[in-house]
């Protein structure tokens, strides 16, 4: 796959065009827990997003050990934080771990 779609844009274009659009974009998985071989089972579960609102781009990182899913409020690790720059915003989503070839509509609930 080249990262290109069927109408020639790259993907990453299209959904960085969507959050200056004042879309939400980003992705959700169960990963292996970081620090753990997986040997033993452990997962988080993670979300990343980014929208555009009032001019700034706001990001959204949340985390969960598999094992406390049921009571993820006393357990969950959830930031929500605002950029004046969208690179900046970026780099935050990446230091977190998010892969942005990734970011995509979000479908059921969304993050924000």
């Amino acid at each position: 796959m080249n990262g290109m779609n069927e109408t020639g844009s790259s993907d990453s274009t299209l959904w960085q065009h969507a959050v200056e659009g004042g879309r939400v974009r980003g992705y959700e998985e169960w990963i292996a827990r970081p620090g753990h071989s997986g040997g033993s089972g452990s997962k988080e579960w993670r979300q990343y997003a980014l929208r555009k609102q009032g001019g700034h781009y706001q990001t959204y990182f949340f985390c969960v050990d598999a094992a406390y899913m049921d009571i993820a409020e006393d357990y969950a690790e959830e930031e929500i934080l605002e950029f004046e720059h969208r690179e900046e915003a970026l780099a935050y989503l990446r230091s977190r771990g998010a892969d942005l070839s990734r970011f995509a509509p979000f479908k059921g609930q969304k993050p924000f």
